[in-house]
Formats: structure tokens, sequence, C-alpha cells
């Protein structure tokens, strides 16, 4: 844990917030890795390079100003020029990461930006059937970004002169532009949003929304993809808690229940993805392990214990189908699949964590909750071939030490027994001290 705090800090850059050069992914399980040590034990250059971290994704053009939500990655170093494809995973994430933010420094602004991102998912990315759409294309007729960049005049004419020009100077537009001539808004260089008057700004926002959607196409891949879904419920159950806002607790129950429904096969196996009402493809073990982990955290949101339940079932599966006795960890693909040279076992957590990583959280959250022996005993054996895959390189593993962590440092555990319904107050009180 500490050797990967040290790579972290090694490869931080203090200006422009992020790790290393160019390009720039958003890689949000770092960032919560760096933040649960300043949390356990009160690290405060971690939580340091994680708030500059945020602070400067969502005032750069990786944040989009006009539509919202994230671009998959910055081309520069500044987070100014992405590129523009958006992907459903990596807005799950940062959810995830601007919640916790916002969770240990109270600051408005974290939670600004996740409400802002949550709003993006549910607008642009949500199946009338109850599942999300993968992503957004990164071209327009054909033109890298050009449903996404403005010129000056473009803004004016929209806006009038003098709000056009207002909206210009809070979003950096210029004549000479950032981008090929035109520009991508952000805030580079700007203090937050606070300094500009809200209801004009949501007024300006909404004309240039609705101006580029007239403007040009963008092209949606309207996949549903099993894990990817799990990620967006998980963090709509997040930010629903935080923000009070039932009506995302509300969404990822009804995704929970569309895949229950249609990604689901005869024998209560899962499918991998979902399009033009066909399911295909028998579920990986990411798909079984980020499930099972939004079904906790629809549980610990709701107390609904058929959560619960279908999460035992689930991790079940992933023991009977795709662990590997011999020398530990899970392996991609189910016993009873297809036959391949190889079975794979991906452990690395890159641009998404890793499916091994995701089962060390359930397991070490498995055992937590329901105080079973068994669940404990995979939970360790899953941090100890974790631990032997990433000694040397701890930083590419950020989201398995999270289970790391929260086994190995000292904690207290508050268990409370109801007859019927959980009361309000306790409610609140398990939302204030998770």
């Amino acid at each position: 844990v500490q050797r990967a705090f040290r790579q972290f800090a090694d490869s931080f850059d203090p200006e422009n917030g992020g790790f290393g050069g160019a390009p720039k992914f958003p890689a949000p399980h770092n960032l919560l890795f760096l933040m649960q040590q300043y949390e356990k034990h009160g690290n405060s250059r971690a939580l340091n390079m994680a708030e500059i971290t945020l602070q400067k994704m969502y005032a750069g053009g990786l944040f989009d100003h006009i539509g919202y939500g994230f671009c998959r990655y910055s081309t520069d170093r500044y987070y100014l020029v992405p590129h523009f494809e958006k992907m459903l995973y990596d807005n799950a994430l940062l959810i995830l990461a601007y919640c916790k933010a916002y969770d240990l420094t109270e600051q408005s602004f974290y939670l600004g930006v996740a409400e802002k991102t949550a709003s993006y998912i549910l607008n642009e990315m949500t199946s009338p059937s109850g599942g999300f759409y993968s992503a957004q294309d990164a071209d327009s007729d054909g033109v890298e970004g050009k449903y996404y960049v403005f010129t000056p005049e473009e803004i004016q004419r929209v806006l009038g002169e003098a709000d056009g020009k207002e909206f210009c100077s809070f979003y950096n537009i210029t004549a000479e532009g950032n981008f090929e001539g035109k520009n991508i808004p952000n805030r580079i260089g700007k203090d937050s949003d606070d300094a500009l008057n809200p209801k004009a700004y949501k007024t300006w926002r909404e004309k240039l929304y609705n101006y580029r959607l007239k403007r040009t196409r963008l092209h949606k891949d309207d996949k549903i993809l099993l894990s990817w879904n799990g990620w967006a419920m998980i963090a709509l159950v997040r930010a629903g808690e935080i923000l009070d806002e039932p009506s995302y607790i509300e969404a990822a129950v009804k995704t929970e229940k569309f895949i229950r429904e249609k990604m689901t096969d005869a024998d209560n196996r899962l499918y991998l993805r979902y399009r033009e009402g066909e399911a295909a493809n028998a579920g990986q073990l990411d798909d079984y392990a980020v499930y099972t982990l939004a079904l906790l955290e629809l549980y610990e949101a709701t107390f609904d214990i058929g959560y619960l339940e279908e999460a035992i079932f689930r991790a079940g599966q992933i023991r009977d189908f795709f662990a590997d006795d011999e020398k530990g960890g899970y392996y991609m693909t189910a016993a009873d699949g297809e036959t391949l040279i190889s079975r794979p076992k991906e452990t690395y957590d890159g641009a998404i964590p890793s499916g091994n990583s995701v089962m060390a959280l359930v397991l070490q959250r498995l055992a937590f909750l329901t105080g079973k022996k068994e669940w404990q005993e995979a939970a360790d054996r899953q941090m100890i071939f974790c631990a032997g895959e990433f000694y040397e390189y701890p930083i590419g593993y950020s989201f398995a030490l999270l289970a790391l962590s929260m086994a190995i440092y000292p904690h207290k555990e508050l268990v409370c027994t109801v007859k019927k319904e959980v009361s309000k107050e306790l409610k609140q009180y398990l939302k204030k001290y998770p």
C-alpha cells in the first residue's frame, strides 16, 4: 500500500493534476485509493493529489461544460483537448470519485460535478428499457470533436452579443481558438462556477445544448454491457444517497430489474450484452463481479434483503464457474464456456478495474455483511492472490488495494437488528458513518 502511494506521488503532476504526461486517462479508481489513504490514516498529501486532479479534470475540456459528462481521456497534460468519445464506465467511476471527495471535504463543488455527471448518464445514456448505453462517438460528420466546439460568433448568435461575450469570457472562448481554430469550452485558470449567475448559466447552457443537438449528429453506441451497467448502478446509488435524490436509486433499481429480466438466461446465468431486444454472449468474470458489487450497494441503500440474497447467489456462481482452486484468483471466462487455448486471468486495473480486483472487494464486503466464515476465507485467499500479482508494481492495482486496505487497517463494525423496517434516523446515521 505504501509503495503504491509513493509511486503515485513520484509521477504526480502538481501543476495540472493527474499522473505522468499525455495522454492522461481519468482512472478514478486511482483517486479513490488515494482518498482512502487520507481517510484511513490522515495522509493529507494523498488527498491533495486527488483533489487537484479532480478539480483540473473538471476545469478542462475533458468535461463537457455544455452537455455534461467526461470524455475518455486528455490528449495533453492540461486536460484541455480530449479524445471526445464518452464512455459509460468512465462517467460512473468518476461519480464515485467526486462523491468520495465530497464525503471527505464537504465541498459542494464535488457534489455539483457528481450531480452533473449523473444527469448526463440519465439524460443521454439511458435506454427506455432500463439499461444504459455504452458510449457516444468522438466524431460527427466524420470530424472528431465537431459536435463539441464553438466559435465566438456562434455563441453570440445563439445567446445575443452581450450574453455571448460574457459566456465566451467565462469559458475561454476566443477568436484564435484552442482546437483547430475553434474552441473547447473550459475553465482552466479560472475560479469555480460560483462566479457566474446560476440562473443565467442554466438558461445559456440549455440554449447552446439545444443548438448543438440541431447543428450536427452524434452517434451513440447503444449496446448495453452488463459490467458497465453495474458500475452505473453503483454510481447512481452512491450519488442518490449523498444527494438525497431517490430518482437516482430508482434508476439503479430499474436497471437491476432489467438485468434480471432481459440479461439472464433460463439457467439463471448472465449475458454479457443486450441490443435491440437480443441478449447475447455468456457473461464473463467482470459481468458477474461488478453486478454482485452493485447488488451489495443496492442492499445497503434499501436494506431489501433480496439484493443481499442475490449477491450471495451470484458470488456462489463466480466461485463455482470462474475460480482457480489451484493457483487462486478467478478466470475471465467460465469453466463450462467456450473452449480456448488458454483461460486468461486478468488482474491489472487499467482504464477500468479488473474482475479480480472487484472480487477482492466483493468478498470482503460479503464477509462483513454476513459474518460467514466461508466468505472471509474466500476474501483472504483472494487478497493473497492479488498481493502476489501486484507486489512489484502496486500502482497498477489500485482497486484491489481498496479491498486490501479495508481488510488490513483497523476498523470497527456496528451490527444493527430491526424488527421490520430500518428507521429514517438509523438510515441517516449509517449514511454518515459507512
